[in-house]
């Protein structure tokens, strides 16, 4: 799309209306006003009238040398959502969390079903064993095993999402838990847990990926020594932003550096500001950013500054110990993996070096290389492109990998753990392309404005679009054609892929949630009948546990 001077930008179009949903966590542009990204339920949605403005785009009736400002707007808004999908997909960071949902039923199904046999269908799990234990005392604990060890494997899931996501203001109540162990607890099983999903898709026998067997000796050894981070009732020192900050400063900045490459001339940054579009979680981290490096504002978004900031970013929702190297350090590992942690010290560093504020001036692969190493010297993290390279190694070296490459290219993929293999697949191929075009992935904004984009960019935006997304005519959701993609494999793929969700979320409601189940699923079909979501829960559950969830004796 080419230069619209007279941009008429409206706050409206593009800002939130929050939405929250219990357990899940949603990185929007304009939540359900006109976009989001919804992380247990692995979409992107939009407004209906941004649905229209985006099919006006595909189908041609847009003129890309003079389009609208409702047009330029609404598409912005889906380079912002798309961004959140590119964080949940191709970031390490992201990745994790996004799996990290799936291993509260893949890392307990063993001990749920030894539950059943041993005390029958009880709900929620995290009631029944402490009311056991209430009554019974410590003498329960041996006959509780594998039910203590269900609940606290999923808690240590919530307790680390929950943290990670919002640090400073999460760890006020977190601390006070009696199942929060500590912060660096939480990571160390959340990782261990993903890194076995993901060797079990290709590198069963550990060939390449990094083995977390001996991770449990690890985590005993720096509880025991009361490594800071590590035991319960540790002191935590939280990051100055988390997981979300980042996230939505990255996903907002990237956009309006989209707008002002569309305008031809870039607004002041004051501008933006009076006009809303700087506020509250969108820069958050950008305002963190500034005062941790010792920076003042950019006069405008195209500065050098804007620019390290999105490195930064980049840099920070990228960690590179435990996937896809190994662990060097466990007491460091908070420190080396923790979004926040290390945006913090990457800001840090600007300050240490304050020639880094100017020193992007092309947006260049050589100045993305060359920025990220001075960072990783000073921060003694690693470079982004030995992880990498790494990644793109696993293609060439685990065992599994050629497979799961072809099961990515047709979209015909091993209904055995689809889900993770879909994911997998998906990270793989964004990371072979991020090494041969990092500048893109970090930059997006300033590359699919006017003034910058190319054919290659446009190839590489299209190669990594969102999965499953709403439509703007109709309720449910939906996947994306692809061309090279037989319609048949990409439908069996969706059908796939969401069929699993039932079992994901009534696993996570057996532990967790008080009172009957509940089979909500009105967000993933058009014609939404409650008796059918009620059997199809039923049925997948039971396929599973053979149990039925009218068989559970609901604990009060």
């Amino acid at each position: 799309m080419t230069s619209s001077e007279n941009v008429q930008l409206q706050h409206a179009l593009i800002d939130p209306i929050s939405d929250q949903r219990e357990g899940a966590t949603t990185f929007e542009a304009c939540l359900n006003a006109h976009g989001m990204y919804e992380t247990m339920r692995f979409a992107l949605r939009l407004s209906p009238r941004n649905h229209e403005l985006m099919e006006l785009v595909e189908a041609g009736e847009v003129d890309p040398a003079n389009p609208s400002p409702e047009v330029l707007q609404a598409y912005s808004t889906y380079i912002h959502e798309t961004v959140h999908w590119w964080q949940h997909v191709g970031s390490v960071s992201g990745l994790v969390y996004s799996l990290s949902y799936l291993a509260q039923s893949h890392a307990n199904i063993d001990e749920l079903k030894d539950v059943l046999a041993d005390f029958g269908p009880k709900k929620p799990l995290k009631g029944f064993t402490d009311q056991v234990l209430t009554n019974e005392g410590e003498r329960a604990q041996a006959k509780l095993s594998a039910a203590n060890s269900a609940v606290n494997n999923t808690l240590d899931v919530e307790y680390y999402k929950y943290y990670a996501f919002l640090p400073r203001e999460n760890i006020k109540w977190m601390i006070e838990q009696n199942h929060f162990e500590s912060v660096g607890h939480g990571y160390l099983i959340v990782y261990g847990q993903v890194i076995g999903m993901l060797a079990m898709c290709i590198d069963e026998n550990n060939e390449v990926f990094p083995s977390s067997g001996g991770w449990g000796d690890e985590i005993a050894r720096l509880r025991e020594e009361q490594v800071e981070g590590f035991y319960w009732r540790s002191p935590v020192r939280p990051p100055a932003v988390g997981m979300r900050a980042v996230y939505e400063g990255q996903a907002r900045f990237i956009q309006l550096q989209f707008l002002d490459g569309a305008r031809g001339e870039p607004l002041p940054c004051d501008e933006w500001k009076e006009r809303g579009f700087l506020s509250g979680i969108y820069v958050e981290a950008f305002a963190a950013f500034l005062n941790l490096s010792g920076s003042d504002w950019p006069p405008n978004l195209n500065s050098a500054l804007v620019a390290l900031f999105l490195l930064i970013c980049d840099l920070a929702i990228n960690p590179t110990r435990g996937i896809p190297f190994e662990v060097e350090s466990f007491e460091g590992f908070i420190t080396d993996v923790d979004v926040g942690v290390r945006f913090t010290r990457l800001c840090f560093a600007v300050k240490e070096r304050p020639e880094l504020r100017d020193a992007i001036k092309e947006y260049s692969k050589n100045d993305y290389i060359a920025v990220s190493a001075v960072l990783s010297e000073l921060t003694g993290y690693d470079h982004p492109m030995t992880a990498l390279q790494e990644v793109r190694e696993w293609l060439e070296k685990a065992p599994g990998a050629d497979k799961l490459a072809e099961e990515y290219k047709t979209f015909n993929f091993d209904p055995r753990n689809l889900p993770i293999r879909v994911f997998l697949s998906h990270f793989m191929e964004f990371s072979k392309d991020k090494f041969e075009s990092p500048e893109f992935f970090c930059w997006p904004g300033y590359y699919m404005s006017h003034q910058h984009l190319k054919l290659e960019s446009q190839e590489i935006w299209l190669r990594h679009l969102s999965l499953f997304s709403d439509r703007g005519d109709k309720d449910g959701i939906y996947p994306r054609k692809w061309p090279n993609r037989s319609a048949d494999a990409v439908m069996q793929t969706f059908k796939q892929f969401y069929s699993t969700m039932a079992l994901y979320d009534l696993t996570r409601q057996w532990i967790l949630k008080d009172g009957p189940f509940v089979c909500d699923f009105r967000w993933l079909s058009e014609n939404y009948n409650q008796a059918d979501a009620d059997a199809w829960g039923n049925d997948t559950f039971k396929q599973v546990y053979g149990v039925t969830l009218d068989e559970f004796e609901i604990v009060q």
